[in-house]
């Protein structure tokens, strides 16, 4: 899903829940939430997708997710940001052709080609799950310039995108964030965390994990810079990123595995509600910390 396509199913589905721009891309598009408060007094679980622009089809499947919102009764709030990267996802899904010319002349030249289907950055060549100021420019695989993937940027925090998405994460009461990106069926939730919290953590990842059969796998070691990194260092909250789709398919990812993504994670509601349970069972404990 792209970007005037999330306009398009934000008219159609959306019209009684709230919707919001936390902020704009590079080339100045909108980035939505759409959230929905059960109660002032409620924590919040944050749902995000489409950071990396070849993983659009995380989007869908968020999209697919918060249609079910306003049926939901829940003892949280959720907010959900179904597309943080939409100039990559429009690279992927439309190639360049709907730039200016600049843009456009700028962005081949970083991607190296025309062909935008396995791009990963923002419009400034950013990857934009290196960029935040959770152990930031660590060098493990990472680009030192503008790329179609890997880039750190030249500061943390420096992307537009980031700054929307950390702003409307530090104004939430979050008690849990999930990422969803693509591929590889594995959950990460781990970032140097130690003690009640990791013990914490790993309870909650335990959840996503046996409802979906996905892996729980450890990244602190080969990763650093990504939102879900940040979440667990700076605001010490339970965070998960959760890599949707079989790692026997390439990228471009294909569309029919949707059906097989959304039965995987058919049960993304209760899990919530099963994680808000741990957190407030280790709440006392972690509070004397």
């Amino acid at each position: 899903m792209n970007q005037f396509q999330l306009e398009n199913f934000l008219c159609c589905h959306a019209p009684k829940l709230e919707v919001s721009v936390i902020g704009k891309s590079v080339l100045g598009q909108n980035i939505f939430a759409l959230c929905k408060q059960n109660n002032p007094c409620f924590k919040w679980a944050l749902v995000t997708a489409g950071m990396h622009a070849r993983e659009h089809l995380s989007c869908d499947v968020v999209c697919h997710l918060f249609k079910q919102l306003e049926s939901q009764k829940a003892n949280c709030n959720f907010c959900f940001v179904p597309l943080v990267n939409p100039d990559g996802a429009n690279l992927c899904t439309l190639g360049a052709n709907w730039l200016q010319a600049k843009d456009r002349r700028k962005l081949i030249e970083i991607n190296g080609s025309d062909d935008f289907s396995l791009f990963k950055a923002n419009a400034n060549g950013v990857d934009l799950n290196n960029n935040w100021d959770a152990r930031w420019q660590t060098k493990f695989s990472n680009k030192t310039s503008p790329s179609s993937q890997g880039f750190y940027g030249n500061a943390p925090m420096s992307q537009p995108e980031v700054q929307a998405l950390a702003a409307l994460t530090n104004k939430l009461n979050l008690f849990l964030s999930v990422s969803f990106h693509l591929k590889g069926e594995e959950i990460y939730f781990d970032f140097f965390q130690e003690g009640k919290r990791l013990e914490r953590d790993a309870k909650i990842a335990q959840v996503f994990a046996k409802s979906t059969g996905y892996a729980i796998k450890p990244t602190q070691e080969v990763s650093s810079g990504g939102f879900k990194d940040w979440c667990v260092e700076k605001l010490k909250i339970p965070a998960l990123t959760i890599e949707l789709g079989n790692d026997q398919f390439s990228h471009p990812f294909p569309k029919q595995q949707l059906s097989v993504m959304l039965r995987q994670n058919s049960q993304f509601f209760e899990n919530v509600q099963k994680s808000l349970k741990i957190f407030e069972k280790f709440a006392p404990s972690l509070a004397k910390e």
